[in-house]
Order: C-alpha cells, then structure tokens, then sequence
C-alpha cells in the first residue's frame, strides 16, 4: 500500500503491462478540448445558415459558407481574444507609493495577467505564454546583471555565471519549463529576481 487511496473506478495494470500513450485521436480531442465551444457554435451557425439559404430557395454554395465562416470566426476570436477589456491589476509593490504610477499598474502588466490568467483557468495560449514570459525574464536577469555587476551575458558568460545566482542562470540559458505561466513556477522566480 501507498497510503493513496484508490479509485475503484480504474483498475490497475496486470504485472508487465505498459500503458499506452494515447492515440492520435485522443491527442488530438485533448488538443481541441478549450475550442470545443466555439467549434460547435461555429457547425451549428454553419448548419443554420445553410438551412435557411435552402429555405428561402437559394442554392448554397456550403463549402464556400464554411469558408467564410470560419475566417469571420477566426477573426472575431482573435480579436476578442487579444483586445478583450483588461482590468487593472495592481500587484503588491516591493518600493514606490500606491498612489504614484506604479509598477503592475501598466498596461504590459494588466496585459500579461490576463494571459496567466487565461493560460491557468481555461488552458488557452499556454505554449505562447510560456515562450514570451521565458523572453521577458530572461531581459530581466540580463538587465539586472548589468545594472548590479556591468557585465553582458553574451560578452563575459563565465564572469556572468559566477555572479548569477544558479536559478536565474539555468532561466538565462536553458529552455524554459512548460508551466512557467503558474503561479507557483512563476512567483519564487520573480522573488528572486527582485531580491538579487
């Protein structure tokens, strides 16, 4: 025994048995899955309009429809997706006034939040989320670097890894971990990267 208690709904694999990855269709279900609202309101427009052009006598032109249906679609998506109304964050301060412009009340940041935000609550933009934090942090310790010690990372890498604390360096030059954009991967980073 583990001490975890089982889920009598799964059963466990006999001795020697290997779990399989899952199949094509499966990856690409879970690859779908945050889209499966607008892609079944965008089929039920599709089957709507196409109805309702026969109704009225017209002869549909159906793949045509799709295919302006799903630019509109992917258009408006975008835009909501990128220009939706961003509250303003304001993340505890470390230094300045609250009542000053501060930092986290600027837009960049509002902007960011509401990424982390969709990235931890429905999944969406995880892999670009990840890829522009990773760039943003890594400016930072190179920014931090030059500002405390007057040395570029590219110029001087064995001077700047000596003086860079080891977390911040393996974020500077390795490849950044998938769930950068959490919370709990997130916050001890930028702790140390003010504290340094």
């Amino acid at each position: 025994m583990t001490g975890v208690p089982e889920d009598p709904r799964v059963r466990p694999l006999p001795r020697g048995a290997r779990e399989r990855p899952p199949g094509r269709l499966a990856a690409a279900a879970a690859l779908l899955r945050p889209w499966r609202r607008r892609l079944v309101w965008l089929l039920l427009t599709w089957v709507a309009l196409s109805l309702l052009t026969a109704g009225l006598g017209l002869r549909p032109d159906v793949p045509v429809l799709l295919a302006i249906l799903v630019s509109v679609a992917g258009l408006v998506w975008h835009l909501v997706d990128h220009t939706a109304p961003q509250h303003l964050t304001t993340w505890p301060l470390v230094d300045g006034d609250p009542a000053g412009r501060a930092r986290g009340s600027d837009f960049r940041v509002t902007n960011l939040a509401g990424r982390i935000e969709a990235a931890n609550t429905r999944g969406e933009g995880r892999e670009a989320l990840v890829h522009d934090l990773h760039v943003q942090l890594q400016v930072l310790v190179r920014e931090r670097l030059y500002a405390r010690h007057g040395i570029v990372a590219e110029e001087e890498p064995r001077w700047a890894q000596g003086v860079t604390p080891p977390e911040l360096w393996d974020l500077l030059v390795g490849l950044p971990p998938p769930d950068l954009y959490t919370p709990r991967r997130l916050d001890p980073i930028l702790r140390r990267i003010e504290q340094w």
